[in-house]
């Protein structure tokens, strides 16, 4: 496979996807309540899977795609995994932290081209297997902070927390996390949040109970900027599916998995 080619047709889509949600940015947005009021798709994800689907159909027909908003079709070995726009509430609120995520993976969910789009800052984080991280076609490391006391992190919580207990709300990872860091964010999309810590903005992201097609994109980015990515557990098995993933520039990584188990 020439990953390159995917990672031109991934960049391709979500610029495309830009295209589309700009002008629809700081306007009114028609919403449509889905799992819970908490959970919701706008006229925005729906225009913006619309143009990203035809692009990836027509470059490489032989894949399945997997779409937040239900577009798509079955595949062979490798699918794509779309989030049209992470990051819905800020998108419906006209908060500029919200971004588009593309990932092409295998049937293991481990990506090999990874995409992720914030279309009003202008922003391009890139990645493919074996080729680096970039953002804006600059190559992009992950941070060097090695003192969690020094560390920025991020996290965000489930739509269903109001109905879910124990730790699958994340209040208590978040409350015990805000005691060892220098401080926390909570920008409320996660392909935006992996991109970061794959950039250095952040320093670690940890999130529970999203989806594969939340994390792909940016996970694919964080491996390729020399970051890690793990469970809580410390394996692979929760990670790539969005049900409990851990990411970190490398340094921090162990520290992070102390907090999140105790």
């Amino acid at each position: 496979m020439d990953l390159k080619a995917v990672q031109a047709a991934a960049e391709r889509a979500a610029l495309s996807a830009g295209e589309v949600l700009r002008p629809l940015f700081n306007h009114p947005h028609e919403e449509t309540i889905k799992a819970n009021i908490y959970d919701v798709v706008t006229e925005g994800d729906l225009a913006a899977e619309a143009a990203i689907l035809p692009i990836l159909q027509q470059a490489f027909p032989e894949f399945g795609i997997l779409s937040e908003e239900g577009g798509g079709a079955d595949g062979g070995e490798y699918q794509w995994h779309i989030d049209p726009i992470d990051g819905t509430t800020n998108f419906a609120n006209n908060i500029p932290f919200f971004s588009v995520s593309i990932a092409l993976a295998d049937r293991s969910l481990r990506p090999v081209v990874g995409v992720v789009y914030m279309p009003i800052l202008g922003e391009l984080f890139s990645a493919a297997q074996g080729h680096g991280a970039t953002l804006n076609g600059q190559p992009i490391h992950a941070s060097r902070t090695a003192d969690m006391r020094r560390a920025v992190m991020s996290s965000g919580f489930p739509t269903d927390r109001h109905t879910v207990e124990g730790d699958l709300n994340n209040l208590r990872h978040w409350r015990d996390m805000l005691w060892a860091v220098r401080d926390m964010r909570r920008f409320g999309s996660a392909a935006l949040d992996l991109s970061y810590v794959a950039c250095g903005r952040l320093d670690g992201f940890w999130e529970r109970r999203i989806h594969s097609w939340d994390v792909l994109g940016g996970i694919c980015v964080i491996q390729e900027a020399g970051g890690t990515v793990t469970d809580i557990g410390g394996g692979t098995a929760k990670a790539f599916s969005g049900e409990e993933v851990v990411a970190s520039n490398g340094l921090l990584h162990g520290d992070m998995l102390k907090v999140l188990q105790g």
